[in-house]
């Protein structure tokens, strides 16, 4: 069923662009699997293999809010500040939870740079989390909520975790734990304490030891929307929620309203003609860019890639879920080819139709910047 990707994953890891990887594709009933290559520690990928999902798991963050707002818990416009008293200063008691989600707090992530800063010793779990509440409450809001989105790793997710303990109850993270539980996966927050032969261990191209180096550190901590390790057809599960609404069990989570909202473009990204790293399409917690998915994908594609080594892809045009998982960090354009390869090489093994072409545009062109950002698109 994958003999075109198969192929093309046999060559990247014949000229060492990753050690293995882990895919998990279900297209209109069907679905399949496919591992191969190895580890980072000499043991063989398998399907079973626990990976590091990185900010693909912002879609976990995202399908547990939408849980508390179909509940009637929270809403998009509730101010952070009314559920957490301590969140405000600095500007911030204007920030609502519909710009955690989008990324448009107008509070840079002081999280993300304050780990470039210090380097990447060890955390303990405990310190992380008192560390990050306590960089949150100093940052203060540099742009007027709502009207700039700057992509935040770390800190909105961070806020929206909190913000739901205080309305179910937890400690950090559970937020998360919650959901994966109701959806049946083995999927949790932090370094998994898993024998070499069970997890992977990210490797990274020349040049990418830094990015490597932060991107192991956020892994190993149970951050939210980051920090999750899981095999990628739990991955693929949590993409198959955000397309149907429903669970493997049969429950309804999300109603189809709920989940129109979701995977909508709330921010439109950059006017430049260029993926930015930091401003880009997005939904309520999920990329909304097809540029960044390849360009057999239909307008309607979403979901979300993660650390330069993951991606969760949902086109429902063609009622298409894959989660896939490269282990080998690379620079953003390799990062961007790579992923186009894949999705080219997917799409023709599943016999999925080709959409037209759209004739050049005609008038005055648009100039292009020619500094050309890709980093976000491969958190």
């Amino acid at each position: 069923m994958l003999n075109a990707v198969e192929r093309l994953v046999a060559a990247e890891i014949g000229r060492g662009l990753e050690s293995g990887v882990q895919l998990s594709v279900s297209c209109g009933g069907r679905s399949a699997e496919l591992a191969a290559g190895e580890n980072g520690l000499g043991h063989p990928m398998t399907p079973g293999t626990a990976v590091p999902w990185t900010c693909s798991a912002k879609t976990l963050g995202a399908l547990a809010f939408a849980a508390a707002w179909e509940a009637g818990a929270v809403g998009l416009d509730t101010p952070v500040a009314r559920i957490l008293p301590e969140y405000a200063g600095g500007g911030r008691e204007r920030v609502r939870v519909r710009h955690l989600l989008t990324h448009t707090t107008g509070v840079p992530d002081p999280v993300w740079a304050a780990a470039a800063a210090a380097g990447t010793g060890p955390v303990t779990p405990g310190e992380a989390d008192a560390l990050v509440w306590a960089l949150i409450l100093d940052a203060p809001v540099r742009a007027l909520p709502g009207a700039a989105m700057s992509y935040s790793p770390v800190t909105n997710w961070f806020v929206l975790d909190r913000l739901l303990a205080e309305l179910y109850g937890g400690g950090p993270g559970e937020s998360h734990r919650r959901l994966c539980r109701r959806l049946g996966l083995a999927a949790d927050l932090g370094l998994p304490e898993l024998p070499p032969p069970s997890r992977a261990e990210p490797i990274a191209a020349p040049g990418q030891e830094t990015g490597l180096a932060r991107m192991r550190l956020a892994a190993s901590l149970p951050l939210p929307g980051l920090g999750v390790w899981g095999t990628t057809r739990e991955l693929r599960r949590v993409g198959e929620v955000l397309l149907t609404g429903t669970t493997a069990a049969g429950e309804v989570l999300l109603s189809r309203a709920a989940l129109e909202a979701l995977t909508t473009t709330h921010w439109p990204g950059t006017r430049h003609r260029q993926v930015s790293d930091t401003d880009f399409p997005y939904g309520l917690g999920v990329m909304t860019q097809p540029l960044l998915f390849g360009r057999r994908c239909s307008a309607r594609v979403f979901g979300h890639a993660g650390g330069n080594t993951s991606t969760l892809l949902i086109d429902p045009m063609f009622d298409l879920v894959a989660a896939v998982y490269w282990n080998g960090r690379l620079d953003d354009v390799t990062t961007f080819a790579r992923r186009y390869a894949l999705v080219r090489a997917l799409y023709e093994d599943l016999g999925l139709d080709r959409l037209p072409v759209p004739p050049p545009t005609t008038g005055t062109p648009v100039p292009v910047p020619a500094q050309v950002s890709t980093a976000g698109a491969g958190r």
